[in-house]
């Protein structure tokens, strides 16, 4: 039988796209995960990106992988997918990614939405629910192939969880036969990986965050603001916006006290703004003295469950949140809680 001509040349074609496939290869396993199982609750996805700097990134056809986990006070468990390569990390949060765990039908895989990393390259979380615990895996696809990824060990006793703590699976690397999307890294940092819900007297949640001036492209993380690595200062951070009413008194207020105390570093996050320039000129004019960072989208502003600004939310020099003054406030208020933060007499 002969083949002819244009047919045969579609058979090379599809050869040759399968060798090139099976050649790229895929090393990837994910091992102690932790709970979430993906159901029909969908939710918007989320981007946040750990970064040393804004220099541009070069994409590499090798990645780390982690699935991240989060288990609700509700049952609710969530998954994300942290991708790391040299120099970045971003996580990826696909839709319907979230499921009342007590509720899952029994030994029944879900698996959430695919999120698209690069050109035809895909990920996704796989979870069943046995009794007390989650067995769960990830998903990815390739071109026209498409794998499955599990173990037995891949299992979480549900009901033990930590509550509203995110926590992440060992990684493995993933050897991909084409270069993920640029753009995956050119995000703004945001909340760090891992960072628990505000709670009182425990660590605070850890950020990145650009500076609100363009002068500085570096990304400035709490840990810096307050002088982790030699010793550290205790922070105020006010979430404030140039349109709020007392916002101005509040910023002249907070930088007077920064600068009498050198044991005291003040914090603006500038949120919810329409205009960054804007911003940068009323920080300027009302804010002196102060480190100003921009929470454009208000993720960080969102995880410490900020309700209006200007707020305020005291944190000692151990990392440690210590208390908030929610709205604007009279000055002595604010000085009464400043001086359960860092003591001493005014």
């Amino acid at each position: 039988m002969r083949i002819a001509p244009t047919l045969r040349v579609r058979l090379a074609y599809r050869l040759a796209y399968r060798v090139l496939l099976a050649l790229g290869g895929l090393v990837m396993a994910v091992t102690q995960v932790g709970p979430t199982a993906l159901g029909a609750a969908a939710s918007v996805s989320a981007l946040p990106v750990q970064r040393a700097d804004q220099q541009p990134h070069q994409a590499s056809s090798q990645l780390s992988v982690r699935v991240a986990m989060r288990m609700s006070a509700e049952g609710v468990a969530e998954f994300c997918i942290d991708l790391r390569d040299a120099a970045a990390e971003t996580r990826l949060c696909p839709g319907q990614r979230s499921l009342l765990v007590e509720r899952a039908p029994q030994s029944r895989w879900m698996r959430s939405r695919s999120v698209f990393f690069g050109p035809e390259l895909s990920l996704w979380v796989r979870a069943r629910r046995e009794g007390d615990h989650l067995r769960v895996g990830l998903g990815i696809k390739m071109g026209d192939e498409a794998r499955n990824l599990r173990r037995t060990s891949w299992s979480f006793e549900w009901r033990r969880a930590p509550r509203d703590l995110w926590q992440r699976t060992t990684a493995r690397t993933v050897e991909l036969p084409a270069e993920p999307h640029p753009e995956l890294w050119d995000q703004a940092a945001k909340i760090v990986s891992e960072s628990r819900r505000l709670e009182l007297d425990q660590p605070a949640p850890e950020f990145r965050l650009p500076r609100l001036d363009a002068e500085h492209d570096r990304l400035v993380s709490l840990s810096d603001a307050r002088n982790a690595d030699e010793g550290g200062v205790a922070v105020i951070l006010v979430f404030w916006s140039s349109w709020a009413p007392y916002a101005s008194e509040t910023l002249l207020m907070l930088g007077e006290l920064a600068q009498d105390d050198p044991d005291l570093r003040v914090v603006g996050i500038n949120v919810y703004e329409s205009s960054l320039q804007v911003a940068a000129e009323f920080a300027a004019q009302y804010g002196d003295g102060m480190l100003h960072l921009s929470d454009a989208h208000g993720a960080v502003a969102e995880h410490y469950r900020v309700d209006g600004v200007p707020e305020i939310f005291l944190i000692d020099a151990d990392g440690v949140y210590r208390g908030a003054v929610r709205g604007p406030a009279p000055r002595a208020v604010i000085m009464s809680a400043m001086q359960q933060l860092v003591g001493g007499e005014r």
